[in-house]
């Protein structure tokens, strides 16, 4: 039986988006590409979302997590879904890398970054030992279950909440082979992200997959997205002790900073790289400026 440990990393507290001149806009004009009807669209980059994890071992001889995966999983709303949208997500789920589920749920997820206890009403998890399982067997026990039309509890106390949306987020490069120092995970807010609004959605998908010029502030960001929380986790094996490594985070809408970017966090001492984890979340207004006003912490 594998040892399991959840200290090694150290996942960011904010989240960013970057949008419009904060995003590299590596898209060409090829006439050859644009019909002609869409030439005056302005070509304009969807945001950008991301959150960084830090290995807090670094620094040591064999400190490596190998096979390192990310899972992020999106709360929502089912007021505030799209049903058709969703509905195509759970039959090309594996196409487009975006899954998503519709069940009666509780209101929200316990915030302890250390523990993860999901507060979900789920009797048919809980008898199968989902609780208490390594958070991807858990979120995969809960799409799974979900995609067979199984719901939550119908007792009263889940009646009286809302029902939610858990939708599995597509992130680049959700998979690392040999994690050492720090991972950016990204997100694209384009038209098939579960984050943002079904209006926000379609007119992405109307203007060919690129940014609603309308929308193209941070006020604009913030009005396109639909969330409530967005549940990571991460799984590898430590290369040192071949133990199993985990760790969750669970972010609120609050945690959202657009307009920013992560300042960089890597500096040479000598030959050697090193890491600076006191800036994990240190943030800056993004290249282009357009950053909305940060609201200062009461101390």
């Amino acid at each position: 039986m594998r040892i399991q440990s959840h200290a090694q990393v150290n996942f960011s507290d904010p989240i960013v988006i970057r949008y419009g001149p904060g995003v590299d806009n590596r898209y060409d004009d090829d006439d050859d590409e644009t019909p002609e009807k869409r030439k005056n669209i302005p070509k304009i980059p969807c945001p950008v979302l991301e959150f960084r994890i830090i290995n807090r071992l670094f620094n040591e001889v064999g400190g490596e997590i190998i096979d390192a995966t990310l899972t992020a999983v999106a709360s929502i709303d089912a007021d505030d879904a799209d049903a058709p949208h969703f509905r195509d997500g759970l039959n090309n789920g594996h196409q487009r890398g975006n899954s998503s589920t519709t069940l009666t749920a509780s209101t929200g997820f316990k915030r302890d970054e250390e523990n993860f206890i999901s507060t979900i009403q789920f009797d048919q998890l809980r008898g199968s030992g989902g609780i208490g399982e390594t958070p991807h067997r858990f979120f995969d026990k809960l799409l799974h279950k979900s995609h067979h039309g199984l719901a939550a509890d119908d007792n009263s106390t889940t009646r009286m909440v809302n029902r939610r949306i858990f939708s599995k987020m597509r992130l680049e490069a959700c998979d690392h082979p040999f994690f050492k120092r720090v991972w950016l995970a990204r997100h694209i807010l384009d038209e098939h992200s579960p984050l943002l609004t079904q209006r926000i959605r379609k007119l992405v998908r109307r203007n060919g997959g690129f940014w609603p010029e309308n929308y193209n502030s941070y006020e604009g960001v913030h009005e396109s997205l639909a969330f409530g929380q967005i549940l990571v986790s991460l799984n590898g094996v430590s290369n040192v002790s071949a133990s199993d490594v985990y760790a969750q985070k669970i972010y609120d809408f609050v945690d959202v900073n657009v307009g920013y970017q992560f300042v960089n966090l890597l500096y040479r001492d000598g030959d050697v790289l090193k890491v600076d984890t006191d800036l994990i979340n240190d943030v800056k207004e993004q290249n282009g400026g357009g950053g909305e006003p940060l609201t200062p912490h009461a101390e």
